[in-house]
């Protein structure tokens, strides 16, 4: 099967909706496809990494949890005759969708919202504070020239880095009440790369920390942000390192690796090349 067919298969296929057949046919055609099999790993690592920031942020109470566990219950016992319904005709597949296979899909997505409402609640001010600064910038200024202008803030102090305010990596942590989310020491010392100090610099008017490092006769800087505020992935390329979407680009002859884990963002800038990059940016988020 070519490409350009076997592209349909995909999507149902990381869903577990094919038949046996199908399924034998598509692992196949992976073993022979880098194209198709980059696609298939880089999704698979966006759904497991919305899987994790999802089961972080949306803590279902035991009150919740033990109402949709009744009602789920209670569906189960009535009789066939209560439950049946009219078949939903779907103008797409051209067949027909019981109310046995339609149920799950409504209770799913009143989980869903349910939660989503349960989040909201919990953080207005957060989401409404976001929703005012991106429309902001984007009423501002092109797209994508705020995308290049971000990407030039990193370059800028990558390439003439100020003089650090902490040297000290238990210090390090004294950034997060600037940036907004959780800052760590990168995990980069199995690398042999020494901290020497960090920054708290402005990008498109958010603030990030610059953590700057000294690998061998090579610099690399660390920068960590708040990724709903600071889109930097949207201006680069996906990939996938070791079961987590990586993002890479070039600018100004240097190179930039970024990763986003439960709304924390990492990049690295340096005069390495992009696998490198990336492998750095991945091993940031580890202690």
């Amino acid at each position: 099967m070519s490409c350009p067919h076997m592209a349909a298969a995909l999507g149902p296929f990381l869903d577990g909706e094919l038949s046996p057949d199908k399924v034998i046919e598509v692992e196949q055609h992976l073993t022979s496809c880098p194209g198709c099999t980059e696609w298939v790993r880089f999704h698979e690592a966006i759904r497991w990494s919305t899987r994790d920031a999802v089961t972080d942020v949306a803590i279902v109470s035991p009150a919740f949890e033990q109402r949709v566990r009744a009602a789920l219950t209670e569906e189960k016992s009535r009789p066939p005759e209560v439950v049946a319904a009219p078949p939903l005709v779907s103008s797409e597949l051209g067949r027909s969708l019981s109310w046995r296979s339609v149920a799950p899909l409504a209770l799913a997505a009143s989980v869903v919202l349910a939660i989503g409402a349960w989040n909201a609640d919990k953080s207005p001010a957060r989401t409404s504070s976001v929703t005012e600064k991106t429309a902001s910038a984007a009423s501002s200024q092109d797209p994508a020239a705020a995308l290049e202008s971000l990407i030039d803030a990193l370059v800028d102090d990558h390439a003439t880095p100020t003089p650090p305010a902490v040297t000290e990596p238990q210090l390090i942590g004294r950034f997060e009440p600037e940036v907004g989310v959780p800052v760590r020491v990168p995990g980069l010392h199995q690398y042999g790369a020494r901290l020497e100090g960090g920054n708290v610099i402005v990008v498109r008017n958010q603030r990030a920390a610059s953590l700057r490092y000294r690998l061998g006769g090579r610099r690399v800087t660390v920068y960590v942000y708040d990724a709903s505020r600071v889109p930097i992935r949207a201006h680069l390329e996906p990939r996938v390192l070791r079961n987590t979407a990586v993002f890479v680009g070039r600018h100004r002859g240097y190179s930039i690796a970024a990763v986003e884990k439960r709304g924390v963002g990492h990049a690295v800038a340096t005069d390495l090349d992009d696998n490198e990059s990336a492998e750095l940016v991945v091993a940031s988020f580890r202690p």
